[in-house]
């Protein structure tokens, strides 16, 4: 099933633009989706010109204009090199608020930012920051200049409807090698064995046979969302999410992460530290960010459900409970 017909790329003719149109320009191909490219002019940066001019009008319809003639140029590019016909538009406005009501046509939303240093990525606050925190449609950020089709693609879940979304939403990919699931136990029961004393080989033991409970555990979810399995590969590691998550995105070669966030609130669901934000600000590969269906109930807080978590399982890689 092909998981979206329609993508909406933003550029503003930086590097990271013309990487984000050139990525949403090779999906459309190989989907044969519709390509809109956008580029919102801020009016409050006309503001010298109006100014000079004693205008209100003049330097943004100058603006646009220069605007609308390298989009024009763009699209004649993107046509050659992937054969794809793009819609093209100039917006006047907060870049966050045009791209949020663009984004309600489309079923992808694609834009640029290139990997930073950890503090950086932690510490950004912008448009990408906000659109991923409250589009309602998954958000793809490219970090990378585009060079081939997307091949391996890493999903960590957790067991919840989030990570249920992003997996469906990634098997619809046409992938050459299939796709990556992964599951990082952060348990806290080696750690209560180790206080303990126990043997170290007893601990071994119990790793791996959590490592097995979990695989198999990640073959049962596959399974009840009626998913190919025969395209589908998994694995489990030990340790924090995030850097689980990186360490096993490496390990992979992947070019592709793909997460799944809770809800749509700028508060609440995707706060700094969340899992998925981190794995987003501190990965040096393209992320694909997939919200959480809007007829998904939120989970439970954790005071609400009561039980000592580590007897169960682990503690999952994302915010969110077992099923």
């Amino acid at each position: 099933m092909n998981p979206f017909t329609s993508i909406l790329a933003a550029t503003d003719f930086s590097v990271d633009g013309n990487n984000a149109v050139r990525r949403a320009a090779l999906l459309a191909h190989e989907y044969g989706a519709r390509l809109h490219i956008l580029h919102v002019l801020k009016a409050d940066g006309c503001k010298p010109l109006r100014e000079w001019f004693s205008s209100p009008t003049i330097d943004i319809d100058l603006k646009g204009a220069q605007a609308r003639d390298a989009l024009r140029r763009v699209a004649v590019e993107i046509s050659g090199a992937y054969d794809v016909t793009a819609t093209v538009a100039v917006e006047v406005g907060e870049p966050h608020e045009a791209l949020m009501k663009a984004s309600e046509r489309a079923d992808l939303v694609v834009l640029g930012q290139r990997d930073r240093s950890r503090l950086e990525g932690l510490l950004v606050r912008g448009t990408v920051d906000r659109m991923l925190r409250t589009c309602r449609r998954p958000v793809l950020v490219v970090k990378k200049a585009v060079e081939a089709s997307y091949r391996r693609v890493l999903v960590p879940i957790d067991f919840t409807a989030t990570s249920d979304a992003a997996l469906q939403f990634a098997t619809g990919m046409p992938l050459d090698r299939g796709i990556h699931v992964f599951h990082a136990i952060n348990s806290q029961r080696e750690a209560i064995l180790r206080d303990a004393d126990v043997p170290d080989h007893i601990i071994r033991e119990s790793r791996s046979t959590e490592a097995a409970g979990t695989n198999a555990r990640m073959r049962r979810r596959v399974a009840r969302l009626g998913l190919d399995s025969t395209r589908t590969n998994f694995s489990v590691a030990h340790g924090p999410a995030v850097r689980s998550i990186l360490l096993q995105a490496q390990k992979l070669d992947a070019d592709l992460i793909v997460a799944g966030k809770q809800g749509r609130s700028a508060v609440g669901g995707f706060l700094l530290g969340s899992v998925s934000r981190r794995v987003w600000a501190e990965s040096d590969r393209d992320v694909l960010i997939v919200p959480r269906p809007r007829d998904v109930p939120m989970p439970r807080p954790a005071s609400a459900r009561g039980a000592v978590h580590w007897t169960r399982n682990a503690t999952h890689a994302f915010p969110g409970k077992t099923s």
